[in-house]
């Protein structure tokens, strides 16, 4: 089969804002979209099962997450920068992504199963089996949509991603139903993801992205997974330290506490998502900029942080206030042991956004071995840590652990990237401004916290908008004008592809 136009990225000076505000917008469509069924389902889920039954389940999914990683190794990372940096690339890299994938995909089944058979009950072990199943169907589906990804497509793996996640959310709510307990969970991906893998097909096919001749290269496989070892190195101490609390968790006590945990550390990932799709379109973006014009890479790492801060910090302050409200409301009274946990972890928010986006920043760069480095350090001491630690403390220890591990590699991303950010004092301003807007807006809380919940949540947002303007943190004038001459000047390229 022929590869339809594979010249390469031109080197006229793009529309970086405009491309990444596109890309931003469809996948944060999406992604509110698909959070929202989520997020719904979810609190459905954990009324339906129960904290023992949650808990089994964030066992079986950290368990195979913690050993996942070695069966991708970080490859995806490094083809979709590649193809980002160069569209003819995909040409020798797309089926060595696949067969290489697939082949340690079949490896990890057996060996995580076996595992987990050793070390587990009989139905947590079955649990595992099934979820690993799911690496050989991910070995086709996500080269295909880093096809559309590195190629700055992302309202189009956004469609992928939508199509899976009403899937999965229509097929669990039927199998929780039918009395499949945790199992129901892990039943949807058998059904979903082949519907991904037919989409997005269709969809490289459809926008003439082209169509790459099976071509696999075994003597090329050595130097490949060589390039793409810092990507996995990096996804390994990121899976550890995101998961191995869990695990930890789950030895040393009862799976009702796993369980409080895990529906904790899930207002972190929810209030995270809000700017989700911005962390994950910038690598590509970033990637091919950073070829053609590296100081405009600087400029865009400098004012994202400045609007992460001001959306994190006030973001974690008003969650751990209202983390045990919270709780109750969306799972029930059974999970009110976790408030002061999420109270906890909700520190985490601006923590956890500012690593993600200091990898991506680093993967699109080059700078991933510095990255991993920083991330194995980390691995190890929050490994260290929670082994230490979880068995007297339990959850709150795993929570307190996780905040101050990620503050520490917040420093060392900052130390590492310094001549990238380039700290303005204006930055500092900026940061004690924020301080001071979310401070109003704490003690705004308190005093008012006998209203409602959400009439405290609307008038906590309102204070702060109000006080962040006032200081001059946002200018709401100016922003809308500058998107809408964004979306005005920018005209959907042909792909490179």
């Amino acid at each position: 089969m022929e590869t339809v136009g594979v010249e390469g990225p031109t080197e006229t000076r793009r529309d970086l804002a405009a491309i990444i505000l596109r890309n931003t917008l469809a996948a944060s469509l999406g992604a509110w979209l698909t959070r929202i069924a989520n997020f719904l389902f979810m609190i459905y889920a954990v009324r339906t099962l129960g904290e023992d039954d949650l808990g089994r389940y964030a066992t079986v999914v950290a368990f195979v997450g913690l050993f996942g990683v070695f069966s991708e190794l970080g490859m995806a990372q490094y083809v979709e920068r590649s193809i980002a940096q160069d569209a003819s690339s995909v040409r020798e890299l797309f089926w060595d992504l696949v067969v290489l994938r697939a082949i340690l995909a079949l490896i990890g089944v057996f060996g995580i199963s076996a595992v987990a058979f050793s070390v587990y009950d009989r139905e947590l072990a079955v649990g595992v089996f099934l979820f690993s199943l799911t690496f050989l169907l991910s070995s086709l589906l996500v080269p295909f949509v880093i096809v559309l990804t590195a190629n700055e497509r992302f309202d189009l793996a956004t469609i992928v991603g939508l199509a899976g996640q009403l899937t999965t959310v229509s097929l669990g709510v039927l199998f929780l139903r039918m009395g499949f307990g945790f199992y129901a969970l892990l039943f949807t991906g058998f059904v979903a993801m082949p519907i991904q893998i037919v989409l997005t097909v269709y969809l490289v096919r459809r926008h003439r992205f082209g169509s790459v001749p099976f071509r696999v290269r075994p003597q090329a496989w050595r130097q490949f997974i060589r390039m793409s070892l810092p990507f996995g190195i990096t996804s390994l101490a990121l899976t550890l330290n995101y998961n191995v609390d869990t695990i930890i968790l789950g030895f040393f006590w009862p799976d009702s506490e796993v369980g409080w945990y895990n529906a904790s550390y899930r207002l972190v990932f929810n209030a995270v998502g809000i700017v989700g799709a911005f962390l994950v379109v910038m690598t590509p973006s970033l990637a091919r900029e950073h070829k053609l014009d590296p100081a405009r890479v600087r400029s865009w790492v400098r004012t994202s942080m400045y609007w992460m801060l001001i959306f994190g910090i006030p973001a974690a302050a008003g969650l751990s206030l209202v983390a045990g409200d919270t709780i109750r409301l969306l799972y029930g009274d059974s999970f009110a042991p976790a408030g002061p946990v999420a109270a906890i972890i909700a520190w985490d928010i601006p923590l956890y956004v500012l690593l993600a986006f200091f990898g991506n920043v680093t993967a699109a760069t080059g700078r991933e071995r510095p990255a991993a480095a920083i991330y194995v350090g980390s691995a190890v001491g929050n490994v260290l840590l929670n082994l230490a630690f979880i068995p007297f403390y339990g959850m709150y220890a795993a929570a307190a652990i996780t905040v101050f591990s990620d503050v520490i590699t917040v420093i060392a991303f900052i130390i590492l990237l310094r001549e990238t950010i380039e700290f303005h004092p204006r930055f500092s301003s900026a940061l004690v401004r924020v301080a001071a807007a979310t401070g109003v807006m704490v003690v705004s809380i308190w005093l008012a916290r006998s209203l409602p919940y959400f009439a405290l949540i609307a008038l906590a947002a309102g204070i702060y908008l109000l006080c962040a303007a006032s200081l001059r943190l946002l200018s709401v004038t100016r922003t809308v004008a500058t998107a809408r001459r964004l979306l005005e000047r920018h005209k959907p390229q042909q792909s490179p592809m």
